[in-house]
């Protein structure tokens, strides 16, 4: 079976689950999560921004007692891709605004590629004369020049430690502020092209350079600014082939402790996409993921995105083991309306207030290279959070979901009347502010629940 992918026919294969690079395999008894609990505090991003529009997006959320817990700084931010350098005209003093978002509690990523573009021509001409830069093939007469959505470049060896010293160099920049990780675009499928390693002299499969790359910023960075830096890169993104295999995996799902699962229209259709690369990814093995909230791309409407589908989306990433709001177009909930203000705070609230049970339960999860989000059904998506939610999404307009329940005792979270058998079905209708949300009853997390969503009933 074959499948298009970047314009290139992929085949699918098996799925393989992640491996620990040192033991070969999993130690099941070691079930605390090895990312820090940063990680799964509310984050927000905006495409485009500056100094000023970055500090204003996190003071927002703050003053109005939204939970923010990092904020990536998106592309672009550097003078040119990839120099490093911070553009004085968008981020005049990065090493402040750093500091002081980390002062507020809110923890920064930083975007980035592994790749140089050509018009940076002082640095790109630096690597290639040195063969720092992947070929087509041995015999090819200089580095392979990829088009791709920020221009033409071309991908680091990450096979010639040569180049990789030197490309670390080129990091220290930014990370010398102190930065909490980053953003880890995906680039590195330019691979399957670009695919001969002069430092390897062999061609190198697209899935060995995606492990490079991912595991040189995830071991660099932890090297150098300390075991709580993470990093967020993408797990199953299948551009809508629907499967998970390692032909559209990107990073490996052992250091992939907090992804997101690619770039979405702002439509149902786009969270349904969402829905089916997180599905996917719970298959291949990665443990927590989340995705756009309200999608990446914009609509053509005043705020690029309508209401009800933000507030759904936002749902769902409440109830996501990474809850990230951000992309093109108005991600700010206070801009659509009171309404939406008032239920995405308390959705962020409920988030964080289920950081201790995603923490224990993803560490559980992570020890059996599997899951967080436990999908039960591909027709509707329905999946348990952990061992004691159970979660369907809502993926239209009209809030109407059909119901399977998993075995067990299950108390709905929006009246604590309605308790359902396991193994039983029903049809439910929920209103804007309600979602289908379900705690095992009896369940210490119920508590939780009840007392993160009491405003919205």
């Amino acid at each position: 079976m074959q499948y298009l992918i970047f314009g290139i026919y992929l085949t699918a294969c098996s799925p393989k689950a992640p491996v620990d690079p040192d033991t070969g395999g999993y130690d099941v008894a070691a079930t605390e999560a090895p990312w820090p609990e940063w990680v799964m505090a509310p984050w927000v991003w905006e495409d485009e921004s500056t100094q000023a529009s970055a500090i204003a997006l996190v003071d927002g959320y703050i003053d109005r007692d939204i939970p923010v817990g990092a904020i990536i700084i998106d592309s672009p931010w550097a003078t040119g891709y990839s120099t490093f350098e911070w553009d004085p005209d968008l981020f005049p003093d990065p090493s402040s605004m750093v500091a002081g978002f980390q002062a507020k509690g809110v923890r920064v990523f930083v975007w980035t590629v592994p790749g140089i573009n050509v018009e940076e021509e002082a640095l790109y001409n630096y690597a290639a004369e040195r063969d720092w830069f992947m070929k087509a093939s041995a015999d090819a007469d200089g580095p392979m020049v990829v088009s791709w959505w920020k221009g033409q470049g071309s991908l680091i060896d990450y096979f010639n430690p040569e180049a990789v010293e030197w490309w670390h160099g080129l990091l220290a920049n930014t990370l010398d502020l102190g930065i909490d990780g980053w953003k880890c675009d995906g680039l590195d499928f330019s691979a399957i092209t670009a695919k001969y390693s002069p430092g390897a002299g062999r061609d190198v499969d697209r899935i060995e350079y995606s492990a490079a790359y991912y595991r040189d910023f995830h071991d660099h960075t932890r090297d150098v600014l300390g075991n709580d830096r993470v990093n967020t890169a993408r797990p199953v993104d299948n551009y809508g082939a629907d499967l998970g295999t390692e032909a559209v995996q990107f990073a490996p799902a052992d250091i992939n402790w907090a992804g997101w699962v690619g770039d979405q229209d702002a439509t149902f259709t786009g969270l349904k996409a969402a829905l089916n690369n997180m599905y996917w990814s719970d298959l291949a093995g990665y443990t927590v993921f989340g995705s756009d909230i309200g999608g990446y791309r914009s609509e053509d409407l005043p705020l690029g995105r309508d209401k009800l589908l933000f507030i759904r989306w936002a749902q769902l990433g409440a109830l996501s083991g990474i809850m990230e709001n951000g992309g093109s177009g108005e991600h700010r909930p206070w801009m659509f309306d009171g309404e939406t203000e008032v239920i995405y705070k308390v959705y962020a609230k409920l988030h964080e207030a289920l950081i201790p049970y995603l923490m224990t339960q993803g560490g559980v999860a992570f020890a059996e290279a599997r899951g967080l989000m436990n999908f039960q059904s591909k027709s509707t998506m329905a999946y348990l959070l952990g061992d004691d939610l159970f979660v369907v999404p809502v993926t239209d307009s009209s809030g109407t979901v059909e119901v399977e329940f998993p075995p067990g005792s299950w108390v709905f979270a929006f009246d604590e009347t309605e308790v359902f058998a396991g193994s039983s079905s029903t049809t439910m209708t929920v209103p804007i502010s309600s979602y289908p949300l379900f705690y095992r009853e009896d369940s210490a997390v119920g508590s939780v629940v009840l007392s993160a969503l009491m405003s919205l009933k």
